[in-house]
């Protein structure tokens, strides 16, 4: 394994001074004899361990700003989902996760078992993702794109959505949709061990194994691994699943100040006769005319020979160090070498006739991936004007290279499409050519919150990026592109405290977005998207942090924003550049617990964009979403629970033309819709428990996106049993 090499000599050596002297500085506020005594206030912090395995909310936070401050603290939105939801509610992996995060939308093109997603937060999608605290950003989606749709979600003891844009901690990218933040689950000095398995729906079988030790007398050296077989069919048929995954951690306390941890994550992903998109809903063309195609919710498009597989395996470290004075300097760093085979035979995706015949195209898709990831951070307290005030600085580089190999695409004709069944010969795909793709990221950071009052404080800081791209060869028109920008990202936020309970807040920042892999018509890369953010809102706290509350408004302006304008050949889409966007929305969201029985998590968000004219973008995302899942303890033994997710009309009318007729109209349009999930736990003992997790109970009928054929999970059924040693 190859330690990342820096290619900004002088800029490395600046931060790394910066950083010294930032430490010095805080040690000589230390050292030196003030001219009058600062009492600083005793800070009690609660392990964060067991807010998540008890509650649907989390005392403090560091994902928005890099200071890790409480919810009411941080002048943003954030979304919580926290282990113990995810175990009450049956959330095996990060796409049900997400799914299920407040104000964040599943857009899917293609059955769940490879299909093509992304997670769309304020009418954009969210395209970086940090893990314990570093980031990974990477470009165009793949954060979320790359195998992490079936990251299984028992790794992790929380998931934190920042919505909007976070430019002080994610990397240094100032993405407008929002930052997914991931905590793993650590060593721990109690013993423990858990086993569980589970079957459910379409010969789906589950096992996880969770075993936690201290290795040593004195539980400095403490160790944590974690097991994971996920198989089975789904509710499309010719399909199946194979999913392992292995995570293993050490923890060791150098001394009672120094923490080293090692740990590695193994994943292996495998799917057949899976698609990554699925029959568009209307026939025809603006030529010919459009009528509606139906299809049935089990209907799948794919051949039976298609196959995806992603093997990935990483091994990260990371070493931390208190001072004296409080300060923590903190360094991590982490390798992930992947690859990926994917061949897909869809028919109905790109051209369906009126008469039913329609176009079946074959494709292959092989890459290899290695990423590393190097971030440093200093972050503690210092004193000024009588109060104790927050400081953070760091640095943080991605590398990030794939390597891709283009085979030939076949097409061919299906006579009728209602009868298509998956049988059909696999053409030969020869080998034509190979790509080449390398982002390097290297951003540099501070921020400060600085109390001027008990009720006042204000969070300012900026970041740096120097953000570089190469890419060759492509399908489409684009053979050589190479990128480069400096950016600046200001941050600027301020909160006052209304009352014991009460806090009102702003934030605002900048956007910046690459957009390499968005093609124009001409095969020529879109510009970044650049713009402004802004967000005022309240936020609310109660039985000590147990609860949280918040409201939210929020606006961005947006220029250069990637809107899809057609289609190439090959079926692949072509964008145009919108300038001077709008979005607005309004958020609100509770999570907590009520009482020491009832634990609740809801939320609503409302988001649109619209161009210069004040036409709306994006109409396949609903502008409206409610979530709301909440769980009881009706006795020592029984839990139950239930989860309601609604979301309104969405519709790809726009990009047809106005006269289309009526039915195909409809067809293209997904009418609002709200699901029912219902779960259920009994304890066994002290040890043992049993859960019966129902999905769509009502058995809704839905599609993800409104002009394609992927239907939403029908009604399905899963039981557990957990043991506990």
């Amino acid at each position: 394994m190859s330690l990342p090499v820096f290619p900004y000599g002088k800029l490395s050596f600046a931060v790394s001074l910066a950083l010294c002297s930032a430490y010095s500085f805080a040690t000589e506020v230390e050292n030196t004899q003030p001219q009058e005594r600062v009492d600083l206030p005793t800070v009690t912090v609660q392990g964060v361990g067991k807010q998540t395995t008890s509650n649907y909310t989390i005392p403090a936070s560091s994902a928005a700003t890099g200071i890790r401050l409480t919810q009411r603290e941080t002048p943003q939105s954030l979304s919580v989902v926290t282990e113990k939801q995810m175990d009450d509610q049956g959330l095996d992996t990060l796409q049900d996760v997400l799914k299920q995060t407040p104000g964040v939308f599943h857009s899917k093109m293609g059955n769940n078992v490879s299909g093509h997603s992304q997670f769309i937060s304020r009418s954009q999608a969210i395209d970086s993702i940090s893990v314990d605290g570093a980031p990974k950003f990477l470009y165009d989606g793949k954060a979320i794109r790359r195998g992490t749709n079936n990251l299984d979600s028992t790794l992790y003891e929380q998931v934190v959505v920042v919505r909007g844009a976070s430019g002080l901690s994610n990397g240094g990218m100032g993405e407008p949709g929002g930052t997914v933040a991931l905590e793993r689950k650590k060593p721990t000095a109690k013993p423990a061990v858990s086993v569980e398995a589970g079957v459910g729906s379409w010969n789906h079988y589950r096992f996880v194994l969770d075993a936690n030790q201290p290795l040593n007398a004195d539980n400095t050296l403490r160790g944590r691994a974690i097991l994971v077989s996920d198989h089975g069919g789904d509710y499309l048929p010719n399909t199946s699943r194979h999913n392992h995954t292995f995570y293993g951690t050490l923890s060791y306390d150098i001394t009672p100040q120094t923490q080293w941890r090692l740990g590695t994550e193994i994943h292996r992903f495998r799917n057949t006769g899976s698609s990554r998109f699925s029959y568009l809903t209307a026939a025809g063309s603006r030529r010919t005319g459009f009528i509606p195609f139906e299809s049935s919710p089990r209907s799948n498009s794919s051949a039976r020979w298609a196959y995806g597989k992603d093997t990935s395996a990483e091994v990260f470290t990371s070493l931390s160090h208190e001072f004296d004075n409080g300060w923590k300097l903190t360094g991590d760093y982490s390798h992930v070498s992947g690859k990926n085979d994917i061949v897909s035979g869809i028919a109905g995706t790109f051209e369906i006739n009126p008469d039913y015949s329609a176009l079946f195209t074959s494709d292959r898709d092989r890459s290899k991936y290695r990423d590393q990831n190097f971030a440093l951070a200093l972050d503690g307290h210092y004193p000024a004007l009588g109060r104790s005030h927050e400081f953070n600085a760091g640095i943080s580089y991605q590398d990030n290279k794939e390597n891709l190999s283009f085979y030939e695409e076949g097409e061919s004709m299906i006579p009728d499409l209602r009868k298509f069944d998956g049988n059909i010969a696999k053409p030969d795909m020869p080998y034509l050519r190979d790509g080449f793709s390398r982002m390097k990221n290297l951003s540099v950071y501070g921020s400060t919150r600085f109390k001027l009052t008990d009720k006042l404080a204000f969070i300012g800081g900026s970041r740096f990026v120097d953000w570089r791209y190469r890419y060759s060869t492509s399908r489409n028109k684009f053979a050589h592109s190479s990128h480069k920008q400096n950016v600046f990202i200001p941050y600027l936020g301020v909160t006052y405290d209304i009352g014991d309970n009460l806090t009102a807040y702003a934030s605002y920042t900048t956007i910046f977005r690459p957009q390499v892999r968005y093609l124009t018509k001409d095969g020529a890369a879109l510009k970044p998207q650049r713009g402004k953010t802004y967000e005022t809102g309240l936020k609310a706290s109660w039985f000590e942090g147990r609860l949280n509350a918040s409201a939210s408004v929020f606006m961005n302006k947006r220029d250069h924003l990637g809107v899809v304008a057609g289609k190439f050949a090959n079926g692949e889409e072509y964008y145009r550049a919108a300038d001077n966007t709008t979005t607005k929305g309004v958020e609100l969201s509770i999570g907590g617990r009520l009482s020491d029985k009832w634990l609740l998590n809801a939320s609503y968000a409302r988001s649109k964009i619209k161009d210069s004219e004040g036409v709306q973008l994006h109409p396949s995302y609903p502008v409206h979403l409610f979530k709301l899942f909440t769980a009881y303890d009706v006795t020592d033994r029984l839990n139950l629970g239930a989860n309601v997710n609604w979301q309104s009309r969405s519709h790809t009318l726009d990009e047809y033309p106005a006269d289309i007729n009526p039915a195909a109209a409809a067809a293209l349009t997904q009418r609002p819709y709200a699901t029912l999930d219902l779960t259920g736990h009994y304890k066994i003992g002290k040890s043992t428990r049993i859960s019966l997790d129902f999905e769509n109970v009502f058995n809704k009928r839905y599609r993800t996106m409104p002009d394609i054929h992927v239907y939403g999970t029908p009604r399905s059924v899963t039981a557990t049993v957990k043991h506990t040693f």
